[in-house]
Order: structure tokens, then sequence, then C-alpha cells
């Protein structure tokens, strides 16, 4: 591995000043521990003080431990202060019903930037491969992703006051083996990465050899390529959003505060930012939803949560005929439709409307303004029939009829649905009126939606086109609880 492709990178993104004080996240995999070893390369170089810093997630039992010990010894061979932590990653995944990557890449950076402050430093470096970016770049592609989601992995990004550095990020894994065995340097192998219940690593031992062998062996390349054209056009394309968002952006329905300083994206302390829905509406469609996707990053510091789903039900507040509407968003978020405003602010919303969440299957989906969470799993087995007159907020369906992504969300005006037993479609309006439901209890009434249509009005009728019949395969299982 060239020390000259390294430094490439290096410069290229302004990584690394002289005299930095420096985190470097060590696992003890070979990425993180090759990071460390040609850090300590470049120490004269920069003049770095480098700490080195790992979080046992408490996943791999004997094994997690094994990796702290190893990082210690690591660190006292190359004498380089450490800080090791401990978190019950799978405790935090369960009691947050997060997957176990997000909850681990939670309690990591909470970690780091726990040690950052300790320290005053306000600079970690991980070891992020080329691989990584292609993996990632496809692991978007396959979920359903923008031209932003395609970026892949930044270089360099800030997480609130953290710039996080990745140095290796134009370096295959094949030359950071062969740096590690040429240097006789030993690392430590995570078991969990051969584990295909994890969908990166699925990507990386199925899906990318596949793509290898039978339609392009440089895909992994071709992807980091596209992965930078996109970053480059984004970048570009970021700076025009921020003129536009300033002209859109009110304080108090009146005057625009200053414009953040550049690169600070780890959330914001107002309690509102007030858009100007005249403006925006001025703008071409995709200003108009790269500029509401940077007042939602203003608070959060991220988009991970954001769905395009969530982003068009923010299009029909906006393009909407009601001077008022409400919609709720991940990460305790609110926006809202205010006669000529559209304010993004922290809370819940003063009315349940415009839920909408997406459904994992298998898995459990929060709806906290319900206080109810929607359990869903998949069973080949054939259900008890009489399954939903025991249980309204229970319901087995044909999963092969399923159309995904699945939604639960309120209802809309115009939605209509086949119910049990009926050969035409009813309007879900008329559904609830027969059903005698008051006014104040209907705006609390969910649905579950596939790309095709309605699959149940919860709590009442299932759609007809979803029932479980003597052909079923694939049983889906939904059950509501507090």
């Amino acid at each position: 591995m060239s020390k000259q492709k390294l430094l490439k990178t290096i410069r290229d993104y302004r990584m690394i000043s002289k005299g930095d004080h420096l985190l470097v996240g060590v696992s003890g995999g070979p990425d993180s521990v090759a990071l460390l070893y040609l850090l300590m390369e470049l120490r004269d170089i920069y003049n770095l003080q480098l700490y080195i810093v790992h979080l046992n997630h408490m996943l791999r039992g004997n094994e997690s431990d094994e990796d702290a010990g190893y990082v210690k010894r690591l660190s006292k061979k190359l004498k380089l202060p450490v800080f090791i932590g401990k978190k019950d990653v799978g405790k935090f995944a369960k009691e947050n019903k997060l997957s176990l990557e997000e909850a681990a890449r939670i309690q990591r950076y909470e970690f780091y930037k726990q040690i950052a402050d300790k320290l005053n430093i306000r600079k970690i470096a991980l070891g992020h491969t080329a691989d990584d970016n292609a993996e990632t770049v496809l692991m978007r592609l396959l979920r359903g992703a923008g031209e932003q989601g395609l970026i892949g992995i930044y270089p360099v990004r800030h997480i609130g006051n953290l710039k996080v550095i990745r140095p290796l990020l134009n370096i295959y894994r094949r030359e950071i083996e062969s740096f590690l065995k040429e240097k006789k340097i030993r690392a430590r192998t995570d078991s969990s990465n051969a584990d295909n219940k994890f969908l990166r690593n699925k990507v990386r031992l199925e899906l990318i050899p596949i793509l290898e062998e039978n339609y392009n062996q440089n895909i992994k390349q071709v992807l980091v390529n596209t992965a930078d054209i996109l970053k480059e056009e984004n970048e570009y394309l970021e700076e025009i959003t921020k003129k536009f968002y300033w002209q859109a952006v009110l304080k108090q329905g009146e005057h625009p505060p200053c414009p953040p300083s550049k690169g600070e994206f780890g959330g914001t302390n107002d309690e509102s930012i007030h858009l100007s829905i005249k403006k925006i509406g001025n703008f071409s469609l995709a200003i108009q939803r790269r500029v509401i996707r940077y007042g939602i990053k203003k608070f959060t510091g991220d988009l991970r949560q954001i769905t395009y789903q969530h982003l068009n039900e923010i299009f029909k507040l906006l393009k909407g005929s009601l001077p008022y509407g409400q919609i709720n968003l991940p990460d305790g978020l609110v926006v809202e439709r205010m006669r000529r405003e559209l304010v993004i602010r922290k809370g819940k919303a003063q009315n349940i409307r415009n839920i909408i969440y997406p459904v994992k299957i298998p898995g459990v989906t929060l709806v906290p303004e319900l206080g109810v969470k929607l359990i869903c799993a998949i069973s080949k087995r054939k259900p008890n029939l009489k399954f939903s007159m025991q249980n309204p907020y229970q319901e087995s369906f044909d999963y092969d009829k399923i159309k995904e992504p699945v939604f639960i969300r309120t209802r809309k005006q115009g939605d209509l649905f086949q119910p049990l037993g009926m050969i035409g479609k009813k309007k879900i309006k008329d559904f609830l009126i027969d059903q005698k439901i008051p006014q104040p209890e209907k705006s609390k009434i969910l649905l579950l939606t596939d790309k095709t249509g309605i699959i149940w009005v919860v709590g009442f009728r299932i759609s007809d086109k979803f029932k479980v019949t003597e052909k079923t395969k694939q049983v889906l299982k939904v059950r509501f609880s507090k």
C-alpha cells in the first residue's frame, strides 16, 4: 500500500493539520489497526498526538473482551494513551427498538464524543475503506435512496463539534491485508463479519462476488467512482441550496437569522424554523426538496430516519388547499403548515393527523403519538382463521400478495378499500360512518397500507384482497399492543 496514496487523501480533504491531537477509533480489526500504524508513520510529518479509543459492545461474549484486551496491549506496545469503554449494545437496541448495527453506531459515537469532550479534542480518525464505501452505496441502492444517499461514506463529516475523518477511504481491503502482512502485524478477526443476518455482510459475502463474477469484475471501483461523482455534484448543489434556504427562512415570520457557519450540522438549539411557503413554491422541485431536507437536518444533524415518504407528506402540506396541517417526524420533530408558513419544530403535533411510519417486516414499529407498537412476523404455517375474531387488533394476511414498502398511517381524503367479504370498494369515510365511530375517534384510526392500497383498517376490517386462503404460502401476522 502506497503511503503517497494515503497522504493524497489526507491532503485532498484537509483531514489533518500540523500539531493535531487526534482520537483513533480502534476495534482491533485489520482496518482500524492498519490505520493506527499508518498514522504512527505520519506522526513526525504532522507532529501528531494520538489517542486510542475502543468501545466494547458486549455482543460476542469473551470475544468482545479479548478485542478490548488486544487494543489495550497494542496501546502499551505503541506507547499511546488508550480509553476503553463498555456498553451493552444488545440491551440498548432492544430497549430502543433499533437494529444492532444502528444501536452500535449510536453508542460508539456517544462514547467518542464523551472522550473527545474529556480531552478537549475535536477530531477522530476511523478506519473505513473503499470496500466499506462500495458496500454502503450498494446497500442504500437496494433500500431505495436518492442522490444524497448514494454518496456513500463521507471522507470528512461533522457530528456535533466532532470532526470525523476517514483517511483509508480510497484504500481497498486487499491493500490493508498486504500492508499488515508486510509489517507482520496481527489484527483481530470479528466472527460476526461472517454472519449473513446482517445486510452488510450479505452484500459483501454474496452479492458483490456475484456481480464481480458475472457482470463487472471492477464493480467496487465503479461504485466508489459513482459515489465520488455524486459527492462532488452534491457539494455544489448544497451550496446552492443554502442560498435558496436563506431566501425562504423566516424568523417569527419576518426576518431571516444569520446563517450557520459552514459545515456545522450537529443540530440546533432553536425551537423552530419558519419557511415561507410562497417562496419555496417559486423554487424548482429539486431545490424545494433540498431546502426542506436542509431545514430538518439543522435540527437532527443527519437525515438517516427521514424517508422519501416523509418528504412526500410534507409536500402534500405545501401543495394542499388546507391552511393548517401537521406531520410527526422521527427524532421528535414536527413539520407544520400555518397558513403561509411551513414550520419545523421540536415536540409533537397537537393532533394526530398525517401520522406515517414505515413498517419493519419482520420487526417492531412504534407509533408514539398513540402509545402503541406494531409487531410483525412471517410464518409459513396457516394460522387459525378465527384469529381476528378473538382480538380485533391482531390479524393475518397473505404475505405474497403484499407489495412492500408497507406503512402504518392515518387516513386521508379519498381513501378506498375492499372490506373483507365485499366485491366492490368502499370509501374509508363511509365505512367508518357505517361502524358508527364518533367523529373525535376517527382521526385515531390507523391504516396498514402497501404500494397497491389499504391492507387493514386497524381494529375493524381487513381488505378482502389480502385475506388468507387455502392457497396462501406465507402468512404475515400483525399485532398491535401498548
